[in-house]
């Protein structure tokens, strides 16, 4: 709240919550007893992606991860991968599965190493290593 320079008055002002929630507001979120549709409207009006957030909240022990290039990173392949499975799945005959945990840690590991190779090759060419490659 404080990073989009938000207050608790300002979400009640803007009817993003009601005024009887603007007393233990945080408490209430910390609880869980803040209205499910409160909680959503609070989450977009911060722009909160939702994936960003349970990626931060299950696999990262520092709730300012959420902000972490990593975590970012995760949440994008997440997305695109729920996204394209289906189509792909589509083509497949028979009823899909869910796989093992190993396989999925072996796609995770892949995709990582993708990643990395990504970023390395993007820190080469901003480091002059692109040079060296085209004419050394």
């Amino acid at each position: 709240m404080q990073k989009r320079g938000v207050s608790v008055r300002k979400l009640v002002n803007e009817g993003v919550i009601r005024r009887s929630h603007r007393n233990r507001f945080f408490e209430r979120i910390a609880e869980g007893s803040l209205p499910i549709a409160e909680f959503h409207a609070v989450s977009a009006r911060l722009e909160i992606d939702p994936i960003r957030a349970a990626i931060t909240v299950q696999c990262f022990s520092d709730p300012a991860s959420y902000e972490d290039p990593c975590c970012e990173t995760s949440a994008l392949v997440a997305i695109a991968m729920a996204t394209h499975l289906p189509g792909e799945l589509a083509a497949c005959e028979g009823t899909f599965e869910t796989i093992r945990d190993e396989l999925c840690n072996g796609i995770a590991k892949n995709t990582s190493s993708a990643i990395a190779k990504y970023h390395r090759k993007l820190e080469d060419r901003r480091n002059g290593g692109d040079f060296d490659f085209a004419y050394g």
